[in-house]
């Protein structure tokens, strides 16, 4: 294909109302605004070989549009995104300060437990220990008795 063949089926040839391709024909169907639907089924630089500079203005027109579109789509896409992250954060942090004061009321109940059991240990070693002096005391007495006895004067 040569250069002025690219020139023809390209923009010049749609510029001059010129079919871009073999495969337009004068009965094919063509754009109009009661088939919006036409334009995406149909390959848009044929539609335009086959109008010339209306054709070309329609589908820049479409172009532009369809840019448009999807401009706006990613604005409310990333709008969408934002309020979703910000929704996400929002639970997040609720979820943080109820697995916060849940982790706070369980420590405190486990060091109140700790702290019973803790007090419990203390007043059991207290008997223990008083028990055991109360053995010694009372071993020594035994003591002091058998020895007073066993040495005491005739």
């Amino acid at each position: 294909m040569g250069a002025l063949d690219k020139l023809r089926k390209g923009p010049l040839g749609r510029l001059l109302g010129r079919p871009s391709s073999s495969e337009d024909e004068p009965g094919s169907p063509t754009l109009d605004e009661s088939a919006p639907e036409l334009l995406e089924a149909q390959d848009l630089e044929g539609v335009e070989g086959r109008r010339g500079l209306t054709g070309w203005v329609e589908a820049r027109a479409h172009r532009v549009m369809s840019k448009v579109y999807e401009s706006r789509a990613d604005d409310v896409e990333q709008r969408a995104r934002r309020i979703v992250s910000s929704a996400y954060q929002d639970k997040a942090d609720d979820l943080e300060d109820r697995a916060v004061r849940a982790m706070r009321r369980a420590i405190q109940l486990e060091s109140e437990r700790i702290q019973s059991l803790i007090e419990h240990s203390v007043r059991v070693k207290r008997r223990e220990v008083r028990l055991s002096l109360f053995v010694l005391v009372v071993a020594a007495l035994v003591y002091l008795a058998l020895y007073w006895f066993t040495n005491r004067p005739a």
